[in-house]
């Protein structure tokens, strides 16, 4: 560092340069003659020296480039994944370590999540802002059964919707946007259904009619709408809020 601050940056000091790449060449002319100048007590230059004691024990480059790692920490939440904070994408990892302080190391490619010296999850990185990646060999017994079981997936619970009716079927499709891992909505669907069978589906689509005026869609919301008959009589324009959606946000209908 010394010698760098007097044969570099001392004799730059005093100049001015109006760009990197003037400022970079002046260095390299530095480089130059520091490399070339004779040393004290060795009578060779280092670059003299390099070139008769050093550069024949070097190894070729490697081919590829060479990628740099990061490292954060993370708590594994409750639907067994991680978030990534710069991209604010989540990986999944097996659902045993919830609740779990791990830390990730990622470069440009991937994402390695480690629970002290192991090694508990592999990812292939996605820049997806708010996504997820989730490998089926951590899921739960009950979520992994939802993948497993013949016909359930989300063009399934659309289908069984639309069979109720085009209110329905918006219904399903706002629950099943909610959650990015659809199979954790899977339930509230099921439930939905069974509203059919036990009020008629005549009034379970009227009910999603007018649950679909609401800024956010629940099981429980449908399920007020039909015990309280509200279902039977027509949506006002008072009714018809203006705020943008968010889940956290519920109608009247759940206070009834």
């Amino acid at each position: 560092m010394h010698i760098a601050y007097l044969r570099i940056f001392a004799p730059l000091r005093n100049r001015t340069f109006f760009s990197l790449s003037d400022l970079n060449l002046a260095i390299m002319d530095c480089f130059d003659v520091l490399n070339t100048t004779p040393m004290k007590g060795y009578e060779l230059s280092r670059e003299e020296r390099f070139e008769t004691g050093e550069k024949q024990f070097l190894k070729p480059l490697p081919d590829w480039d060479f990628i740099i790692k990061n490292e954060t920490r993370a708590k594994v939440q409750r639907n067994y994944h991680v978030i990534l904070g710069e991209d604010m994408h989540q990986y999944s990892v097996p659902y045993i370590y919830v609740g779990k302080e791990v830390k990730i190391i990622y470069d440009s490619v991937e994402v390695e999540i480690y629970l002290g010296l192991e090694r508990i999850a592999l990812h292939r990185r996605s820049i997806s802002r708010n996504g997820y990646t989730t490998k089926e060999e951590h899921l739960p017994e009950r979520h992994l059964r939802y993948k497993q079981t013949k016909g359930w997936n989300e063009e399934y619970f659309l289908r069984q919707g639309a069979k109720v009716g085009v209110n329905t079927q918006s219904v399903i499709k706002r629950l099943l946007e909610r959650n990015r891992f659809p199979a954790q909505t899977y339930n509230a669907c099921l439930g939905i259904f069974s509203l059919g069978k036990k009020y008629g589906n005549d009034r379970l689509e009227a009910a999603c009619r007018r649950a679909m005026t609401a800024p956010a869609t629940t099981y429980q919301i449908i399920s007020n709408i039909l015990k309280n008959n509200l279902d039977k009589s027509e949506v006002s324009e008072e009714e018809v809020s203006n705020i943008p959606k968010h889940e956290n946000i519920r109608g009247k209908e759940t206070y009834q």
